[in-house]
């Protein structure tokens, strides 16, 4: 049998084991000194009894269980050095800055774990402080890394407006793609070139379209080629120029060609719900070719996954036809009626060329410096800028570049824009306008320029003292006419009980009155018949 005693507390264990096995007999010196008494250094405890020490196993307490410079965290919570910690720690639940920190910062190469120092000697365990370069106001925990977010240079805190230049340039700037002609000579004007098809609109097929703007491209080219982007103001002329045919031969004296097609524009295109995925789409697509002339093509969209789904996006090379559907709100294919609408598109954001930032032109901006597109950095000529290529952006400080379409911050952004310029395209046009003028004259309904009238004022102020005497006053007068329209009523009801109440009592004396001539009429007889007996 193995008796336990702790050195640190002599006198409370000798007692202890008194109380425990008083009900054996004292052992005498000589069994003392017979028994094997062994002191384990590593837990601290003391063995008596004849077990040999090669088979002595120390117990599984706090001391030995501890783990020594591990990175691992320990289930319990280590012993502070601090004397007013008072065995409580102050947590503080930062969950949403552990999420920032994981996006944007790194991880800190220099991570230290706390020391554990056993004094075997005092029979106490202590802490010593980790041995880093880190403040000694920052903790941190062993089991989680230390991040460092950087401090952005230009971060834009503010939430960007819907502003109405904003909101122009997404309706307004170029809404139809270019038309691209390519020329083998150099020697060509924006200017000629776009008069010679006017004219030759005007003479030949009796139309003038609108040319929003005439310019050479950015892009060089071999053989001394020369490209042209021309850019159409109204869905008309775009719809009237996307056949080739109608184009002259020959425009300056000069052959060309067209290297590409523009691609139709949301503006142009509708939307067929309810597709059934298992219908054939190709005999769909020729049934609606042969019922309109002017569907140039049928897609099937699909969703993030690329899977297939029930919408059918078609686009058209007439607007009327487009209105036409609109109006309708149905299409008819193969025997089957389609529900239809308009296909909508995400807006064009507008950012500054100069600061980067949001809703702005560049000669509204209001910064001195310009903006790296790239990096992020203001210098005072991008030209003399010396980027650094790690694309960094100023609105959520992710590696892309500034003016990327895909920027969190630029996609909520357009978002709203989109939500703003549905919110007025769903209100009505104004009736005067007809609605094929609209492209005609390239006319777009803007709520802001048509602001509601503010709402009738009242004639007095609603805090003063007279004027609440005045509703109360009003008040009570209307409910004394509801009481005396309840009284007026209850005594109609009376009157009316009354008037019953007197054909009743005529009535009552009616036949009170019979009743007394028939009681007459029997004391005549009575007293006749009496008289005749009398004689006899």
């Amino acid at each position: 049998m193995n008796n336990r005693t702790d050195p640190r507390n002599d006198q409370s264990n000798t007692n202890t084991k008194k109380n425990r096995y008083n009900d054996e007999p004292p052992s005498s010196d000589n069994d003392k000194a017979n028994s094997n008494v062994y002191h384990d250094q590593i837990s601290n405890v003391v063995f008596h009894g004849r077990m040999p020490r090669r088979k002595t196993i120390p117990p599984p307490i706090s001391s030995n269980m501890q783990l020594i410079n591990s990175p691992a965290p320990s289930p319990r919570r280590l012993r502070s050095s601090n004397g007013s910690d008072d065995e409580y720690v102050e947590v503080n639940n930062n969950k949403k800055k552990k999420r920032i920190q994981k996006q944007t910062g790194h991880l800190h190469p220099d991570q230290t774990y706390p020391i554990l120092d056993f004094n075997l000697n005092n029979n106490c365990n202590t802490t010593t402080a980790p041995h880093s370069s880190v403040p000694t106001h920052k903790v941190t925990s062993p089991a989680q890394p230390v991040h460092h977010l950087a401090d952005p240079l230009h971060h834009h805190q503010e939430r960007p407006q819907i502003t109405r230049e904003s909101t122009r340039y997404a309706q307004t700037r170029y809404p139809f793609p270019p038309f691209v002609i390519r020329f083998n000579s150099s020697n060509v004007t924006t200017k000629q070139v776009s008069e010679d098809l006017i004219e030759h609109v005007k003479l030949k097929y009796q139309k003038t379209i609108q040319l929003a703007n005439c310019r050479t491209s950015n892009i060089a080219r071999v053989n001394n080629e020369h490209d042209l982007l021309i850019y159409i103001k109204d869905s008309d002329s775009f719809c009237f120029l996307l056949d080739q045919s109608t184009w002259p031969t020959k425009l300056c004296n000069l052959v060309y060609t067209f290297p590409t097609s523009p691609s139709i524009q949301p503006q142009l295109s509708l939307i067929i719900k309810n597709v059934d995925l298992r219908i054939d789409l190709e005999d769909f697509i020729d049934d609606i070719k042969a019922s309109y002339s002017h569907v140039k093509n049928v897609i099937r969209m699909k969703n993030k996954f690329q899977n297939n789904i029930k919408l059918v996006k078609i686009e058209l090379t007439s607007p009327s036809l487009k209105e036409q559907l609109l109006n309708s709100k149905k299409i008819i294919v193969n025997h089957i009626t389609y529900d239809i609408d308009e296909y909508l598109a995400p807006a064009t954001v507008l950012i500054c060329s100069r600061c980067m930032a949001i809703a702005h032109f560049k000669s509204q901006c209001k910064q001195i410096n310009e903006t790296c597109k790239t990096c992020g950095e203001q210098c005072v000529d991008l030209k003399l800028h010396n980027c650094s290529q790690v694309k960094k952006c100023i609105h959520c400080q992710q590696n892309h570049k500034s003016n990327a379409l895909k920027c969190p911050v630029v996609k909520s952004y357009r978002a709203e824009l989109t939500k703003k310029i549905l919110d007025i395209n769903s209100r009505s046009l104004p009736k005067p306008m007809p609605k094929n003028n609209i492209f005609k004259y390239n006319y777009t309904y803007d709520a802001s320029n048509f602001p509601p009238l503010p709402h009738a004022q009242s004639n007095f102020n609603s805090n003063n003292p007279m004027m609440i005497k005045l509703g109360d006053l009003i008040e009570k007068m209307t409910e004394v006419k509801e009481h005396l329209a309840t009284l007026a009523i209850n005594n109609e009801k009376f009157e009316q009980l009354i008037q019953h109440k007197n054909q009743h009592d005529d009535l009552t004396k009616q036949q009170i009155d019979s009743l007394l001539n028939n009681d007459n009429a029997i004391k005549k007889r009575f007293s006749s018949t009496q008289f005749t007996n009398r004689k006899t």
